[in-house]
């Protein structure tokens, strides 16, 4: 197995399993999807079937023990076993010409069992859709650290990015994992027979299932494996692909809002007379009509290789071998009045023929912009052979059968017999005729070519002059840039200055009578939250977005109550205001009612952080190494106790609305104070209905345990998109918001949940 997907897999959740058979079906039920190996082989299974096998078959795993692996999304295990299994690549897309939307959409209808990769020409990431009997699933691979995203993120992700895709078609082998009593060779051998017979094969997944399977709903074995006509069967009844013919038949181009004409675009229903009329059209004589693109674009000396070719040759009298014969043609006038109600087939005939062209068929999306990825060619490139438009739409052998479904190869070996064959009489005259409108119609295709060259040259030459424009404006920036800089480095060398100025004048102060400690300074210090003017700007008209930040901050003021004198008072060899102003709580604290509101109402983020929003208005003080009561339930009695935080913000009642354990040294916050911090949240939320947020704010960085910690509390998912960001759920309407706050270059950065 691929040596990446074996390392993203061994990265899944894992548990360990033995007794075989016996031992996975206690422990994959229907709902399990993910990988099991048992040291050398690999099962893929999704919803509890095995959809694949890789370095070993089903019946390696029948005494085995080994390790079950639970994938994260149900895609992935569908998605390793198609690329296990190796599929073939049907076609090529350019995203600009054929939107993924347009192709999942005709995948989809049209049954197909596959998957698209999009990934060449994408520096984003890869990004893959799987198809099961048209049921879609997406997964996508995101930048360098190739972050995982599924489902319609990962669809969205998709079929916004600019590249080529490819469609690859897969035959997936579903099986039930065997009873314990059953024979793990028997049921892989039903699967391994299942893939030889093909189509045609008597061995179907309904020989292996039992009674325990009766009755459940549609499952992916049901949408993905069936019984399908044998192809020579599907070539007497003229069932063509869609997709295979897309390259070989002169058929008009299918628009987005317009269903392909074949078979297979339109779910494979077709009626008697269609199908009449499709047999008329594949006896018509191998030539263009008017306005359909032949898949060259011309040259000058594809115009005169097409006149020499019309010319007819001396030595036999044959202008063309390509010209049918008159019998050929009769033939088909005869098929194109024949009555079309007179042979109507068995409506069973195109019923099966519907089903086999929901497992097989590769709806038909635009002709023009598709290439075969077996050639090389890409999306939007012209062949540059003119005579290749003289091969498409050749008719079939006289006993009116279409190509076999599937087959590029076997068409162009049927148009060659007929080439052969009509080389009979009256072939010259038709062929000088052909070859006269061949050539009237490469020349206008010439003309419309040098008039889209002397288009694309116009562009060029647009193209450079804003070049030259942008590489004008570079240089201005440039010289801006210098500019700049050498503001900077002279405000810093005055910054210095004023630092040395201001160290000199501390020295000059005569010393103060008091002193206290930083930490006794803190303990007896309360903040709290007032106004210059009632009338003026507040936290409401903030909350409610009609006053700005600058209006906010002139009129608000963080006040300070302490239970000592503060005149003349030095704290660690400063005054006690400067002290208290350069503080952890106090920055925080004016960061929390004076930016957040506005950092919050600013990126759309009001509904997400709701109760966080809701409740800064009502703060009325913070406490500086304050303490919350909180409830113990134990026995059916009640007991209360202290629980102590570096910053306590209470609302006029003195009920907590936020708490916050700050760092403000140079070690991380390391994983034990994100889980007291989680558990104390968790009983204040549980006492305290207001109290709407928990804060870890560090001066450093935050360890990796403690974000698992954070990640963990919040359901696995700090940076997932939910109802409510970072929210640490206790009911269905009860919990409490944990954030982590960064403090750096003078301010204060939330970082999860991630504004």
């Amino acid at each position: 197995m691929d040596a990446e997907r074996r390392a993203e897999i061994t990265g899944w959740d894992a548990r360990e399993f033995s007794d075989g058979f016996a031992g996975l079906r206690r422990l994959v039920d229907r709902g399990f999807s993910g990988a099991v190996t048992n040291g050398t082989g690999w099962l893929f299974v999704f919803e509890g079937r095995v959809v694949g096998t890789a370095g070993a078959d089903l019946d390696a795993f029948a005494d085995a023990s080994g390790t079950i692996y639970k994938a994260p999304a149900e895609v992935l295990p569908v998605l390793f076993a198609m690329q296990e299994r190796g599929g073939e690549p049907r076609a090529q897309y350019y995203t600009n010409d054929t939107p993924l939307s347009e192709a999942d959409r005709k995948l989809s209808q049209g049954g197909f069992t596959g998957y698209v990769e999009l990934s060449e020409n994408v520096l984003s990431g890869d990004y893959y859709v799987t198809y099961t009997a048209g049921e879609s699933m997406a997964a996508a691979y995101v930048g360098n650290s190739r972050r995982l995203e599924t489902g319609d993120d990962a669809f969205e992700l998709a079929d916004d990015e600019v590249g080529i895709y490819t469609v690859y078609e897969v035959d997936l082998n579903v099986r039930e994992i065997p009873d314990s009593g059953s024979a793990g060779g028997a049921t892989a051998a039903e699967g391994e027979a299942a893939d030889e017979d093909g189509p045609d094969g008597d061995a179907t997944n309904d020989d292996a299932s039992n009674d325990d399977a009766a009755g459940e709903e549609e499952s992916v074995e049901d949408r993905s494996v069936r019984d399908e006509p044998a192809e020579s069967d599907v070539a007497e009844r003229g069932i063509t692909d869609g997709a295979e013919t897309a390259d070989d038949e002169p058929v008009r181009d299918a628009t987005p809002d317009e269903e392909p004409t074949d078979g297979a675009a339109r779910g494979g229903e077709q009626t008697p007379r269609e199908a009449s009329t499709r047999s008329d059209e594949a006896s018509d004589p191998p030539r263009e009509r008017a306005g359909e693109p032949n898949g060259s674009r011309p040259t000058t000396d594809a115009v005169e290789g097409a006149e020499a070719a019309a010319e007819p040759d001396p030595s036999t009298g044959d202008a063309s071998s390509d010209a049918p014969s008159a019998a050929d043609a009769a033939d088909a006038a005869d098929a194109s009045t024949a009555d079309p109600e007179g042979d109507r087939p068995d409506e069973d005939v195109f019923s099966e023929e519907e089903q086999w062209r929901e497992q097989k068929s590769i709806p038909a999306l635009d002709p023009s912009e598709a290439s075969d990825p077996r050639s090389g060619r890409r999306p939007g490139k012209a062949d540059p052979n003119p005579d290749r438009s003289g091969d498409a739409g050749s008719a079939a052998p006289d006993d009116d059968r279409s190509p076999e479904p599937r087959s590029t190869d076997r068409s162009r070996s049927n148009r060659s017999a007929v080439s052969q064959r009509g080389s009979g009489s009256g072939r010259g005259a038709r062929a000088d005729e052909q070859g006269g409108d061949r050539v009237e119609r490469l020349r206008s295709e010439l003309e419309a070519a040098e008039e889209k060259r002397a288009s694309l040259a116009a562009e060029r030459d647009k193209l450079a002059t804003d070049r030259d424009e942008i590489a004008a404006e570079r240089d201005d920036l440039e010289s801006e840039v210098e500019r700049l800089e050498s503001e900077l480095s002279t405000l810093r060398e005055e910054r210095d200055r004023l630092k040395s100025e201001l160290s000199s004048a501390r020295d000059r102060l005569p010393e103060s009578d008091r002193s206290i400690s930083p930490t006794e300074a803190r303990s007896g210090t309360n903040l709290f939250v007032r106004y210059e003017s009632k009338g003026g700007a507040t936290l409401e008209d903030a909350h409610d977005g009609t006053v700005d930040r600058d209006a906010l901050r002139e009129n608000l003021r963080i006040e300070h109550h302490t239970s000592f004198e503060t005149d003349g008072l030095v704290v660690d060899g400063r005054p006690y205001d400067e002290f208290l102003e350069d503080t952890i709580e106090y920055g925080f604290t004016r960061w929390l009612v004076e930016d957040l509101p506005f950092e919050v109402s600013g990126t759309g983020n009001q509904g997400v952080l709701r109760d966080l929003y809701d409740a800064i208005p009502e703060i009325d003080r913070a406490e500086i190494g304050g303490s919350v009561s909180i409830a113990i339930r134990e026995n059916g009695e009640e007991t209360r106790e202290q629980r102590s935080f570096d910053l306590v913000l209470r609302d006029r009642m003195g009920n907590p609305l936020f708490v916050a354990d700050l760092n403000d040294s140079r070690d991380p916050t390391a994983e034990g104070t994100l889980e007291s911090l989680v558990e104390n949240g968790r009983d204040i939320a549980e006492s305290n209905e207001p109290f709407a947020a928990a804060f870890a704010v560090t001066e450093s960085f935050f360890e990796p345990g403690a974000l698992e910690t954070a990640s963990d509390a919040v359901g696995g998912g700090l940076f997932s998109r939910s109802k409510r960001a970072s929210f640490v759920k206790l009911s269905r309407k009860q919990g409490y918001h944990l954030c982590l706050v960064e403090a750096r270059d003078g301010g204060f950065h939330m970082t999860v949940p991630d504004l």
